[in-house]
């Protein structure tokens, strides 16, 4: 009964065949050529953007290597200090050849001591040109190194040392992307090509009829008016020959990343499977007429392990091969699908290692986002921090009066003392506030005062705050070597807050009865004025963060991590610069310098004594 049955719909299965199997399998046939092609794009066109992204991590993790280096050059003024800290840079990056600056004078500074020669022309070098006045990093062409003698690309960005306007580049070897080039895997007889942002071929392949084929598609792009801003997979016929071509732009860096491969490689397995399929079909017929039971279960043992293994990858299981060790097309679809179950593997393996980057990232960006909100929080709940001073000899004064154990001229005095500590709370409020929600944006009412005058306020505030916190006031003033009669151009209210912030600082952390120092003095046609206090310092893997709003260091708790942030930003708003040092365990020393408006010669206005 059981040999009718499957004979019957062996028969069945013969006029069903010979009706509906052949146009349908040439119409499937012409469906999968499309897709094929379709598919070939795709793949193209995501694999040119996946390998872009890779070359523009990279890309991006040097540029933001180049501009750490840039900020700390900032504070950096001997030319052997710059050239060590650009030595250790280029040592810790062993994809930099080099780190340098060159300077709109004509002057070279390498951190390995090259001089080039007199012929050579700093603001004529591919990377001085694109990357002067420009803040953000940028990267250049392919050019030839002259000190090293090969060709490089470079990272760079503009840069002002001492006064002088410059670029500070760093070449970088692009063996590293190389590699990327020569491992992608497109088609079976692809070849990928990169091109930097003057469309020059910065690696690729070698061949010479591959590079013919890829200057006549890129010919056939250029005629189009194509602009190459986007990614995107296409095909092109040349002579006679069609390719699948798929580009992508590498975003930030004007490069972009080629793959092209013959049309054939995609879709010659549809065309192998369309005639491997006809010999199939036209087979079994033939073996159904004459041996039809035991054919057909012989062919059912192969396809039921065939699906077993597809039913595996489907499941995600990649481990175990599909492998049908049979003589025939099923045997060569196992290989087939088993080269896909590779791919496959390959393919989720990258997607879990971009996943776990993807979650490194955001489990980074939720610390981030976690400190900045307790940071916050802190800074509201101690937002009493710079007026609790002020309102302790508020108290102090009130008592006094209250008690009436002063006299009327001294009652007088602490009355007018009470109206400017007032008025300071007030106006220290205000400035919080405003620079809170404000402080990229500070204003300041400058007005020109004399530096004598200058002098005295800030003496006679900064004595009276330290004198009031326990510890001992020393001014360290150079009377002798300051022009009294010149002017400063200042907002003397957001001078106090300034002096207030580093003085709180230094009172906080140091002992009672230790020694804060007053320095004022004049250098280059400026005024320097900095506080130096010998209590616990900052260490050094903390210093480059304290100007960061709402950051504090991890050795304490007090503070709320704005005042140095203010400060910076008022003293940049008077044009001035900040000045700071510290060692660990030993002190710190911080203040600004103030450019002095109007010189007078003490010497030619005045007996130059103190005021």
């Amino acid at each position: 009964m059981i040999l009718r049955i499957r004979t019957k719909l062996i028969v069945m299965m013969l006029i069903v065949g010979v009706i509906a199997a052949f146009p349908i399998t040439f119409i499937n046939m012409s469906s999968l050529i499309k897709s094929s092609k379709e598919q070939a794009k795709d793949f193209g066109h995501k694999s040119a953007y996946y390998n872009s992204q890779i070359i523009h991590t990279w890309l991006l993790e040097k540029s933001k290597i180049l501009m750490g280096l840039k900020a700390q050059l900032q504070e950096y003024h001997n030319e052997e200090d710059i050239k060590g800290l650009m030595r250790v840079y280029s040592d810790m990056n062993q994809d930099f050849i080099s780190i340098f600056i060159g300077l709109e004078n004509n002057k070279m500074i390498d951190a390995y001591g090259w001089i080039p020669d007199e012929a050579y022309n700093v603001t004529e070098r591919p990377w001085y040109k694109k990357a002067i006045n420009q803040e953000a990093y940028v990267t250049t062409s392919v050019y030839k190194d002259i000190n090293k003698k090969e060709n490089v690309t470079a990272i760079a960005s503009d840069i002002n040392i001492q006064g002088r306007k410059g670029v500070v580049a760093a070449n970088i070897h692009v063996d590293y992307i190389i590699e990327i080039i020569d491992d992608i895997k497109y088609g079976y007889n692809g070849f990928a090509i990169l091109l930097d942002d003057n469309y020059k071929v910065i690696t690729g392949s070698k061949d010479k009829k591959e590079l013919e084929v890829f200057n006549s598609i890129f010919e056939v792009l250029s005629s189009e008016h194509e602009v190459f801003a986007k990614s995107e997979a296409f095909e092109v016929e040349i002579d006679g020959v069609e390719y699948v071509a798929a580009y992508s732009n590498i975003e930030g860096f004007d490069w972009n990343l080629f793959l092209i491969a013959p049309l054939s490689d995609f879709i010659e397995s549809a065309y192998a499977m369309r005639n491997y399929l006809v010999y199939i079909l036209i087979c079994t017929l033939v073996m159904i007429i004459l041996i039809n039971f035991y054919f057909s279960g012989s062919m059912s043992r192969p396809i039921e392990a065939l699906i077993s293994g597809v039913s595996r990858v489907a499941k995600g299981n990649f481990d175990l091969p599909i492998n049908i060790d049979t003589q025939d097309e099923i045997g060569k679809l196992s290989k087939e699908l088993d080269k896909m179950r590779i791919n496959l593997k390959q393919i989720f393996e990258s997607l879990k290692y971009e996943s776990k980057i993807i979650s490194m990232n955001s489990q980074n960006l939720t610390e981030h986002l976690n400190e900045t909100y307790k940071g916050t929080s802190r800074f509201m709940s101690m937002l009493s921090h710079d007026i609790k001073t002020p309102i302790t000899l508020i108290k102090g004064y009130s008592k006094a009066l209250s008690l009436n154990i002063v006299d009327p001229d001294k009652a007088k005095e602490y009355i007018e003392r009470i109206q400017y500590r007032s008025e300071q709370i007030e106006n220290i409020v205000t400035d919080i506030l405003d620079n809170t929600y404000e402080a990229h944006d500070i204003k300041v009412n400058l007005k020109e005062i004399k530096i004598s005058d200058y002098i005295n306020t800030i003496l006679y505030n900064s004595e009276n705050y330290v004198n009031n916190q326990k510890h001992v006031f020393i001014p360290k003033i150079d009377y002798d070597n300051i022009h009294l009669e010149g002017t400063i151009a200042v907002d003397i209210t957001k001078i106090h807050r300034v002096i207030n912030n580093i003085l709180s600082n230094a009172v906080k952390f140091s002992e009672d009865n230790s020694v804060i120092e007053l320095i004022i003095k004049e250098e280059e046609c400026r005024i320097l004025t900095y506080f130096k206090d010998y209590g616990i310092g900052i260490k050094t893997e903390e210093q480059e963060k304290i100007f960061n709003m709402f950051y504090t260091s991890h050795n304490t708790k007090k503070g709320y991590g704005l005042g140095l942030y203010i400060n910076k930003a008022i003293i940049e708003a008077h044009n001035g610069e900040i000045f700071f040092e510290s060692v660990y365990q030993r002190g710190t020393t911080s203040g600004y310098y103030l450019n002095i408006t109007k010189n007078i010669d003490k010497h030619n206005h005045g007996d130059g004594s103190r005021p």
